[in-house]
């Protein structure tokens, strides 16, 4: 079975590590010939196999007409000459392709973001983003079997509001085993360290953080002078978190450490105490899982992502996302050894997807009986 699986502008983040997982995914079926179309084949080295091939497409990500271009002119080329079984394209649109099944894989939370003067001002790819990117989702969307979507919520969403056919809920993490050795209470440190893993967007709230430590500051300095918070954020990250560093310059506790590595990350998650995680809107929040994984208290966004994407879990807190004094005060329980952290259940609905392979096998199956 040949499957050609096109993300062509994905290069960073939690969208090129879907991306990844998805092609190792396919890949570990030997039943399965896997052609990618990507935008840096150096991006791939961790998923190099006999059965995988690599094209790239450099140039895509210069405009939006030569990705509109690729999506419904050269794509539809492309798969007339390879003549592949299955299409998945991991970057939301939906191409023009000659291909017997066709699903696309939605994660950019551009469509359900209601931008304001800040994005206007800061952030205008995503201003206009949230204005027209629902009618990029829109395209040709009729053309896919299925669409893919992280949460049911999205899910619904692309087939009542905008005419998909279908929906396939599947997680982009397993359901990871509860760890027995999470540390939830820290009266035994001499400091407390929160990490925040994060591209500068302004819809991750990174300012909720910085108001909580900038409180604490004025107005605790014994429990913010035990308080060290990793940003993965600095001055080249963009105008937005340039103006952060210039507003919040005066807060020494923070580190902005800049965008890095994903081994980097895992270093981080390794050492920090809590994990933090405000974002206003996600479509999965990649890092709410790795703090699973990495048996890591989390504090979250009170919004209903979060739910869904924590799933079950023993210890976590959520707040109101605009609530910086709610935040300094959990902070100040955090340092004084108090337990703040909950159990949390939630039940997927049974058509959720919970893994990769499960999702590999649901589109073979669609395949074959198509």
């Amino acid at each position: 079975m040949k499957i050609v699986i096109s993300g062509v502008n994905l290069v960073e983040a939690g969208p090129l590590k879907v991306f990844k997982d998805a092609i190792n995914a396919f890949s570990n079926d030997s039943q399965c010939e896997v052609i990618c179309l990507v935008n840096n084949e150096l991006l791939f080295s961790d998923c190099k196999k006999e059965n995988v091939t690599f094209f790239e497409y450099p140039l895509v990500k210069k405009s939006w007409l030569k990705r509109l271009w690729f999506e419904y002119k050269t794509s539809d080329e492309i798969s007339k000459i390879l003549l592949p079984d299955i299409w998945l394209a991991m970057h939301d649109m939906s191409p023009r392709v000659s291909t017997p099944l066709q699903f696309v894989y939605c994660h950019n939370p551009s469509p359900f973001y209601k931008a304001s003067i800040k994005e206007l001002k800061y952030e205008r790819k995503l201003f206009l983003f949230s204005l027209f990117y629902k009618w990029l989702y829109k395209i040709n969307i009729k053309s896919n079997k299925a669409v893919i979507a992280q949460q049911e919520w999205i899910g619904k969403y692309l087939v009542n509001d905008l005419g998909a056919n279908d929906y396939i809920v599947s997680k982009p993490v397993a359901s990871l085993p509860q760890n027995n050795l999470i540390k939830n209470t820290f009266s035994d440190q001499d400091s407390v360290t929160f990490f925040f893993p994060a591209l500068a967007r302004t819809f991750k709230n990174f300012e909720v953080i910085l108001n909580a430590m900038s409180h604490l500051k004025i107005h605790d300095q014994s429990t913010y002078e035990k308080i060290k918070v990793i940003l993965t954020i600095n001055e080249k990250s963009g105008l937005y978190a340039k103006k952060l560093m210039e507003k919040y310059d005066g807060i020494e506790n923070v580190n902005f450490i800049g965008t890095i590595s994903y081994d980097e990350v895992v270093t981080q998650y390794k050492s920090c105490d809590v994990v933090l995680f405000p974002s206003k809107l996600e479509t999965w929040g990649l890092p709410i899982s790795e703090s699973k994984e990495f048996a890591k208290p989390i504090i979250l966004a009170d919004l209903p992502y979060a739910y869904e994407t924590l799933g079950t879990y023993s210890s976590a807190l959520f707040i109101e996302p605009d609530n910086h004094i709610e935040l300094a005060r959990i902070m100040k329980d955090i340092v004084k050894g108090e337990s703040v952290f909950k159990s949390v259940d939630y039940k997927d609905s049974d058509s959720v997807l919970t893994s990769w392979d499960l999702l590999v096998n649901k589109i073979k199956t669609m395949a074959l009986n198509n």
